[in-house]
């Protein structure tokens, strides 16, 4: 239950592609219900300007996924953000998130964007799901931060952040995987220690970059011309899905489509195309399928975590 001691908690996000929401899932969905409290959207505020300065965010994180002179410079401009010095960006952004909340409930972000624009702001929790900590994750204020390995609290501690601010939360891995990780992995160790083919899993970027495209759908062409199992996650309609779909077409490859784990049958064929609208029937289909995998191919995002604190094999 939510008390004056233990109040509930709300969180704000920032929909923009899977990592940093992926984040905020993980804690809303170990709380008790009692303890959530609003879960707010930055696409979701009532200011005009500030929905279309967000817009514009997310424009440009998925025009940065086509590749050529786009992607080079929106990765330089990443290479040099410092969410410390943001200026008319901050109050553009920023402008209709001030009264997100109530009171001074705890508020958690998982974005270092976030925890400039609302810097100062009481009961302020920054959750720093990744392993590594860039520069621009280093947000000067008196956030409390969560971060999930020693390692990581100290980079934060050497960039000059007290450790009474700091909370080694543990890495930030999806519930329902932590359930039957134990199981998964002996068995995983067996198939491995086999001479069966092995059955991996390929995962994009929320923007699905061209390169990323392009190397996933050879290595799971090359897994399924040897007899492998290959299962491909892919946002519907997106630029994965439907180039998946012309290769194997023009490689004569059977593909079998998953709208939902329902779909999922014993003997359902060498390559399934996993594809989700949300992040949450992403989720879903991951989580059924999580026992078959042997091993993985993905960005080294969020999921490096499942290498890490999972034993899965990432390529």
């Amino acid at each position: 239950m939510a008390t004056e001691s233990q109040p509930q908690i709300d969180f704000l996000y920032a929909n923009i592609g899977r990592g940093h929401p992926h984040y905020l899932d993980g804690i809303v969905e170990a709380l008790s219900p009692e303890r959530v409290g609003e879960l707010a959207d930055v696409f979701a505020v009532p200011s005009i300007s500030t929905l279309i300065a967000w817009r514009a965010v997310r424009a440009v994180y998925v025009a940065g996924g086509k590749g050529g002179l786009v992607s080079r410079t929106y990765s330089q401009f990443r290479s040099h953000t410092d969410y410390n010095r943001l200026g008319l960006a901050r109050y553009l952004l920023g402008r209709g998130l001030a009264g997100t909340g109530a009171g001074n409930k705890p508020l958690v972000v998982a974005h270092p964007l976030l925890v400039a624009l609302l810097k100062g702001r009481g009961g302020l929790v920054y959750q720093h799901g990744e392993v590594v900590a860039p520069r621009e994750s280093l947000v000067e204020g008196r956030q409390r931060i969560l971060v999930p390995l020693n390692q990581t609290a100290d980079s934060f501690i050497a960039a000059g952040f007290t450790s009474n601010q700091i909370f080694v939360s543990g890495l930030c891995i999806e519930p329902p995987l932590v359930a039957f990780a134990e199981r998964a992995m002996a068995e995983r160790r067996e198939r491995l220690c086999g001479s069966a083919p092995l059955c991996g899993a390929f995962f994009s970027s929320g923007a699905e970059p061209n390169e990323h495209v392009g190397t996933i759908v050879s290595a799971a062409a090359s897994v399924h011309s040897r007899l492998g199992r290959a299962l491909v996650f892919a946002r519907r309609e997106g630029r994965l899905e439907r180039t998946l779909g012309s290769r194997y077409k023009d490689s004569g490859f059977e593909l079998t489509t998953v709208n939902a784990p329902a779909d999922i049958a014993k003997d359902d064929g060498q390559t399934l195309l996993c594809r989700y609208s949300e992040r949450e029937d992403m989720n879903r289909i991951t989580a059924a399928l999580f026992s078959d995998f042997d091993y993985f191919v993905a960005p080294s995002h969020e999921r490096t975590n499942w290498a890490l604190g999972l034993g899965l094999p990432m390529f």
